[in-house]
């Protein structure tokens, strides 16, 4: 006997996923203490640089325990679970894991807070990373999954973080806190509010195939007349040009002396050909998103180019260390760098770096005039 057929009721969704909330509230996953207590947190309390205390007026007191992440947030699903296991056999079932890549776990008092502490440095990662410390090196997938990398920003930010581990958990202490951002390539999606900021750049300017350009190239000459390459286009500073050959086909002419390396033209043509010898990072400082001090500001070109070399990436580890060195030895406590920068001006910065001044990095003034304080009554 064949089987009945489904009525159209039965195969239609069932009816709870059709009464949706959207957007989902925020408080749905949230563990009691925090859905209860929303509103009424009035104070906190540091234990050490990776476990906050949050006191509510209610009585109630809760625990953030702050780790380190892997670079890009890039976890195995078997250290996700081992992560998973220590929130639900130490903490309150609750994960988080943040913008800036770090997790954090919470607990219900100092003990389990402390608990998980050691829990999370027994699968080893580094708790810290709060206060006067280094919050944070994020990164951008970079090769992992985007077509513009020029450098492996994962493994750079990894060659950071080995190296300054003593300013995460506060063995080494800070002005203030410090946010390092590594971008694969100068579109810097790592983002560039950050207080050092690493972003991949091309050393030289790229080359090409002449057969194998035309086919990003209008295949009649005529078509210039009213079209222009894209691969020409797309060249923020008009470093490409393009040309009839007497055969009526196009070709381009790639400046040197105007090319910026930014490598948008490699974005629409797989044909324009960049040398991976000569491939680098631009390192700016003085980015942040916080209305402290000056205010939120965007970060600044020191050094237009250095080389990268993998796995130890001495020249970008070295300039960031010696960048941090100055900077601990002239701030004033609870200076971020874009504030010690505003104060003591860019040109004592780069003597003080030894870093030589060029076309590319020349000081710029800080404009500190725009930002919430001008909307602001006088």
């Amino acid at each position: 006997m064949s089987p009945t057929p489904a009525s159209s009721a039965e195969v239609r969704a069932p009816t709870y996923r059709l009464k949706k909330n959207v957007p989902v509230p925020y408080t749905q996953n949230l563990p009691d203490i925090v859905r209860r207590n929303i509103g009424h947190w009035t104070d906190r309390k540091y234990h050490g640089t990776g476990i906050i205390e949050h006191i509510s007026d209610t009585g109630d007191h809760l625990f953030t325990v702050k780790a380190g992440a892997t670079p890009n947030a890039r976890f195995s699903t078997e250290t996700l679970r081992k992560f998973a296991q220590i929130a639900d056999d130490q903490g309150l079932g609750s994960l988080r894991f943040t913008r800036s890549g770090s997790v954090e776990i919470l607990a219900d008092s100092l003990e389990r807070a402390l608990a998980v502490k050691k829990a999370v440095e027994e699968i080893g990662f580094f708790v810290g990373g709060w206060g006067h410390t280094l919050w944070s090196v994020n990164s951008c997938t970079s090769y992992l999954t985007c077509t513009t990398a020029v450098v492996d920003a994962p493994s750079i930010t990894q060659a950071l973080y080995d190296q300054m581990v003593p300013y995460f958990t506060g063995e080494i202490p800070l002005p203030a806190k410090l946010r390092i951002n590594v971008a694969g390539c100068p579109t810097a999606c790592g983002g560039l509010v950050a207080d050092i900021m690493l972003a991949g750049h091309y050393g030289a300017a790229p080359s090409y195939d002449p057969d194998k350009i035309r086919l990003c190239l209008p295949t009649n000459a005529k078509v210039l007349s009213h079209v222009v390459p894209e691969v020409q286009m797309v060249c923020p500073v008009n470093a490409i040009e393009s040309f009839a050959r007497p055969d009526g086909s196009v070709g381009i002419n790639i400046i040197e002396k105007k090319c910026i390396g930014c490598g948008r033209c490699k974005d629409v043509c797989d044909h324009i050909t960049w040398d991976p010898s000569k491939v680098g990072v631009s390192v700016l400082i003085g980015g942040k998103s916080s209305n402290t001090g000056v205010g939120p500001t965007l970060a600044r070109v020191l050094v237009p180019w250095i080389p990268v070399r993998p796995p130890k990436y001495r020249e970008p580890v070295a300039v960031v260390r010696k960048i941090i060195d100055v900077w601990r030895a002239g701030a004033k406590p609870g200076e971020r760098v874009a504030d010690y920068v505003n104060r003591v001006g860019m040109k004592t910065v780069f003597e003080a770096l030894k870093v030589p001044v060029g076309l590319w990095n020349r000081p710029a003034e800080l404009n500190t005039g725009f930002g919430v304080r001008e909307f602001l009554p006088r």
